[in-house]
């Protein structure tokens, strides 16, 4: 199954692809996040989805939040029923800042994202949605 194109950010800067969907990378590689799958299928487990470890329900929010509590960005574009990406985030602080001008950087030179793409940033810190452009956030710096 493929998607909208999509990525973890680690909390050191790498981008890593998201070929299926952000938990199926998380199970694939648990170690590299921080994480067990013994600690995965508790959170599944706890959240009744025990018998369907990696589906999109209750635990996935609770892992990708813990993962972004933990430094890691997630990202996906969205194309229905309007086209944006959506960006999860701790907070929108200065490291923080840095790695999505980055992430932009590399998506305008790769031309997956443009100037006019619009970017919805949800800062699970203070449960708040930035809406902007690609040339807005870049002119953060």
């Amino acid at each position: 199954m493929t998607l909208t194109p999509a990525h973890w950010i680690a909390p050191d800067g790498e981008r890593l692809d998201v070929r299926t969907s952000h938990i199926a990378a998380v199970i694939a590689e648990s170690d590299r996040f921080g994480v067990t799958e013994a600690w995965l299928r508790a959170v599944y487990a706890e959240h009744g989805e025990g018998d369907r470890f990696g589906c999109e329900g209750r635990a996935r929010a609770v892992i990708i939040r813990h993962l972004v509590t933990n430094g890691w960005i997630r990202t996906r574009r969205y194309i229905r029923p309007v086209t944006y990406w959506s960006i999860t985030v701790h907070d929108l602080d200065a490291e923080t800042r840095q790695r999505l001008e980055t992430w932009v950087d590399d998506g305008l030179a790769a031309d997956w994202l443009k100037p006019a793409s619009d970017l919805r940033i949800y800062s699970v810190s203070d449960d708040k949605i930035s809406v902007m452009e690609v040339t807005e956030l870049k002119a953060w710096r």
